[in-house]
């Protein structure tokens, strides 16, 4: 053990992220060891006694865990780095539970009014919830009431259904896949799975080796599944539908529309950069909560599971973008990603001011092994150049009204750099060359029309394409600042995509 660079790493870390460390190591140190630890190095001493650092893989997971990539470095190592040695531990290694993780992130997902409402519902002692009081030591102190544990969550998710489902679906989604480790011998997905072979109802057998776990449970978990769906209807599973053999899908439903059966039906990653004020030639892009707050109402009625990023510098959004590629997607339909930030030409920018190529936030989902075939949608609200476009008189028209308080969003981002893979739509603010704007107040005009007519038209059954015709001629009635906008959708979508809303 470096003690100069614990030392280091110390020094670095707030208390919030030291109580993180600490709630992540519950089940690694004794209790009593615990109490008397007050700041990072103590509970370094507390690991070290335990001889938990001997593979020197634990300290870089909790890093990891908590998101301080960058003190990664101190350790000489990197974030891919670190992934590739985890996927690679001794089973016999000790690490953070898979349950500490899980609800380690819950407490990173929760709101302040969820919280407040959480310690409301929950039957404890007033006096251990007060104000100041996080929701890990909520759950520390649920833990200690035996009203909390691995294999006793249905008490916390009862509660955080009345406040947040997508939470509660989390612990759901945990719970399910603890009880699919347990069917295979109990091992966790960075435990080593040898030379393991397993026979489904279809007779499928899969033989996995060292080094393939991950995609084993991945591939472990669809299957079983399709398979449960199997004994349940006596049907053939083909592409994620069940399709029951006294009543075939209708032909245009299996071979002309992606399916959208699956519930949660996707992830849907909102990046919203707002605060550049640290960067003197942009300024902050006052509004864009309000798109923000109506894509996640919208979306959640459509079933995704909505995440929200706030103010990302560029490499933060390279990670996020990274981590939603890298996640498991089998039992989803979908993926959408929304785009609220400045720009320059080809690019995003991060709140540094640093830029991102649109292709490289894009890419990595064409590479995603879970998502092959299914449609994979974005969003970008973004200028993508410095010219306003002129309004021209229509026969026998009106001239529109003059919207107020309008700004010009962002500055270029040509459609070029768009991939051309297969099952994507990538939705433009507007056509290149051309500014888009958005509201101080009321939000961008694009994504506030966009919501709306997704709202009005996927109860109605109408495809993607067809909604986003309807955004076009919506944005480009309107007159702004004396100029005018026109929205452009980019596709590659090989079927028709009809988003539920029920």
């Amino acid at each position: 053990m470096d003690l100069q660079k614990l030392h280091e790493i110390d020094e670095d870390l707030i208390s919030d992220e030291v109580a993180q460390l600490k709630f992540l190591c519950m089940d690694l140190v004794p209790k009593k060891r615990m109490e008397t630890v007050s700041d990072a190095k103590d509970l370094f001493l507390r690991l070290d006694e335990q001889a938990l650092f001997d593979d020197g893989l634990l300290l870089p997971e909790l890093l990891m865990t908590i998101g301080r990539f960058d003190l990664l470095a101190i350790l000489n190592t990197s974030k891919e780095e670190v992934k590739r040695h985890l996927l690679e531990r001794d089973p016999s290694s000790k690490g953070v539970s898979t349950y500490r993780k899980m609800l380690f992130r819950l407490s990173e997902d929760l709101t302040a009014e969820n919280l407040r409402n959480v310690k409301f519902l929950l039957d404890l002692p007033k006096a251990k919830l007060g104000a100041s009081i996080s929701f890990l030591d909520v759950m520390i102190e649920m833990e200690k009431q035996q009203k909390l544990g691995i294999e006793n969550l249905d008490e916390l998710q009862k509660i955080l259904s009345e406040c947040d489902k997508q939470l509660a679906y989390k612990i759901e989604e945990f719970k399910n896949t603890h009880r699919d480790l347990e069917q295979v011998g109990g091992r966790h997905p960075l435990q080593e799975v040898s030379n393991l072979i397993i026979s489904f109802p279809n007779h499928v057998e899969m033989e996995i080796g060292l080094g393939r776990k991950l995609d084993f449970l991945q591939s472990f978990k669809a299957l079983l599944t399709k398979d449960l769906l199997y004994w349940r209807r006596g049907s053939s599973v083909s592409e994620g539908l069940a399709t029951d053999s006294n009543n075939p899908p209708r032909e245009e439903e299996q071979d002309y529309y992606y399916s959208m059966t699956q519930r949660p039906l996707g992830y849907c990653l909102i990046i919203n950069n707002y605060n550049f004020e640290k960067m003197s030639s942009f300024r902050n892009r006052t509004g864009t909560d309000k798109d923000k707050e109506e894509l996640t109402r919208v979306f959640r009625k459509m079933h995704f599971l909505v995440e929200l990023r706030d103010d990302l510098q560029a490499s933060d959004m390279q990670d996020s973008i990274k981590e939603f590629a890298e996640r498991d997607h089998s039992l989803m339909d979908t993926f959408v990603c929304c785009i609220l930030s400045h720009g320059e030409r080809g690019t995003v920018l991060g709140i540094d001011g640093k830029e991102v190529a649109i292709h490289d936030l894009t890419q990595p989902f064409a590479a995603c092994r879970t998502l092959t075939s299914k449609p994979k949608l974005f969003f970008i609200q973004a200028c993508q150049g410095r010219e306003a476009q002129k309004g021209m008189w229509m026969a026998d028209g009106w001239v529109n009204a003059i919207e107020a308080a309008y700004e010009e969003d962002a500055r270029s981002v040509p459609l070029h750099s768009i991939p051309i893979e297969a099952d994507f739509l990538i939705g433009m603010a507007t056509v290149e060359h051309y500014q888009s704007f958005r509201h101080i107040r009321e939000g961008s005009i694009y994504i506030q029309e966009l919501c709306r007519q997704l709202e009005k038209c996927c109860p109605r059954k109408e495809d993607i394409l067809s909604i986003l015709t309807k955004v076009n001629r919506e944005v480009s009635s309107k007159m702004l600042k004396g100029h005018k906008q026109m929205p452009e959708p980019r596709y590659t979508l090989t079927k028709k995509l009809v988003l539920p809303m029920d």
